[in-house]
């Protein structure tokens, strides 16, 4: 661990960035008698925001599985969740759970039109907060996955909250990092003491729990749901699927595509032809507190992991593309070198965030990232990573040995007017 994150202040600030997966929280909100029983604070920001609770009946009923419910309604909730324009601009938003057999949910999924999942980071303390991650920007005061609803896309958020939400070690996430590696996780603390994570989980009071908790990594959870989700899939056109990972959630998407690429009963056209890491953390080279990476082996750290895998992915036509937005690795983590060699990577520099809260601000920055690359579809590609690329253009950027680092456009919250110039990579 670097001396400088032993400090407190410099702990706390990589602690906010690294948590704050999220975007805006939503309001207290009374709720509306005419809203079915279940739903999240999320769809009680629908109505404060002027859509109605007839149009989240209208939803609730589109829905035969199940709605993001509060935490602890049922223990622990994990799984894959479509997204519905009509629900998914609320800060928050809800989701509609994959049914088991990966049929078609009217207003939700179609098996027959591409998908796009992303997966969140980190999330320490939004179980007793109630929190759940989105599509919504709050820079930008829309939901980005509406744009490719709305153009025919499946759009889908796996959630893991409850297991994400585990705290860390001088700020680090090494908890819910291993989680997403292996189901059996402990290390010896600063006194000496063994402490047993496997995979635990938070309840709504903010304390742990290992009942019924999974026997499977957080990695292979993710990758379970994504093949039940997507069972009965039946695209055929160019664009397969996309994966994307924000923070923590980078090593997620790396560890279901590497699952995709390795299951020799998944059709491959159902693997993910893109992975995009966006704004991605891997803990320190050198563990601390007690920390140990032994159930990485053969490989030494999470980033030497994630870059095997990469590189495993890139060799079987993945293109795999790397979004900064923040200082976050820079402040403690990997900066992942080995890998940031032969992946797309671009750099955005979002100035138009400005906060007198140096940690919220760099929070702000981080969550960036993946909204950023979402809204991008909307848009001319600007010459780096892009949404909007086609699956070609995404493998040539990637093998074009160079980085993309934002020239214009920096002040505005639009990727509309971004231009970038090329650098050598990394």
């Amino acid at each position: 661990m670097p001396a400088y994150l032993s400090h407190p202040a410099s702990a706390l600030l990589l602690s906010s960035l690294l948590a704050a997966c999220t975007s805006a929280p939503s309001p207290a909100l009374t709720p509306d008698p005419a809203i079915p029983a279940g739903f999240s604070e999320a769809q009680l920001a629908l109505t404060a925001l002027g859509s109605g609770s007839s149009a989240l009946s209208t939803q609730a009923a589109a829905c035969p599985t199940r709605l993001a419910l509060p935490f602890g309604a049922s223990g622990l909730d994990t799984g894959v969740y479509w997204y519905s324009k009509a629900e998914s601009g609320a800060p928050g938003g809800v989701g509609c759970k994959a049914r088991t057999d990966g049929g078609a949910i009217a207003g939700y999924y179609d098996p027959a039109r591409p998908v796009m999942i992303f997966v969140h980071g980190w999330q320490d303390g939004n179980t007793k907060a109630g929190k759940r991650d989105s599509f919504y920007f709050s820079e930008a005061g829309q939901s980005v996955a509406d744009a490719w609803i709305q153009a025919g896309w499946n759009v889908a958020l796996y959630h893991w909250t409850q297991l994400a939400d585990d705290e860390g070690t001088v700020a680090v996430p090494y908890h819910a990092q291993a989680k997403i590696w292996t189901p059996t996780y402990s290390y010896r603390d600063a006194l000496g003491r063994t402490q047993t994570i496997n995979m635990r989980y938070r309840q709504p009071d903010g304390s742990y729990t290992q009942a019924g908790m999974p026997t499977v990594s957080a990695g292979g959870l993710f990758y379970a749901a994504y093949k039940s989700a997507l069972s009965a899939w039946t695209y055929s056109g160019p664009e397969r699927v996309r994966v994307m990972g924000h923070s923590l959630g980078a090593q997620m998407a790396l560890a279901l595509a590497n699952q995709a690429y390795s299951d020799p009963t998944l059709p491959a056209v159902r693997r993910p032809g893109r992975v995009i890491l966006a704004d991605p953390f891997w803990s320190p080279a050198s563990p601390g507190g007690g920390h140990s990476y032994a159930y990485l082996s053969p490989d030494a750290t999470p980033a030497a992991r994630s870059a095997r895998i990469a590189q495993t992915l890139k060799a079987s036509g993945v293109a795999v593309e790397w979004i900064k937005s923040s200082r976050l690795l820079d402040l403690g983590g990997d900066n992942n070198l080995q890998m940031a060699r032969f992946v797309s990577r671009t750099e955005i520099f979002p100035e138009y965030i400005f906060d007198l809260n140096p940690a919220s601000g760099l929070a702000r920055k981080h969550g960036v990232a993946p909204r950023w690359y979402m809204w991008t579809r909307s848009f001319a590609p600007g010459g780096a990573v892009s949404a909007a690329n086609t699956q070609a253009a995404a493998a040539a950027r990637m093998n074009s040995g160079v980085r993309y680092d934002q020239q214009g456009g920096k002040g505005t919250v639009t990727p509309g007017d971004d231009t970038f110039a090329s650098a050598p990579n990394p």
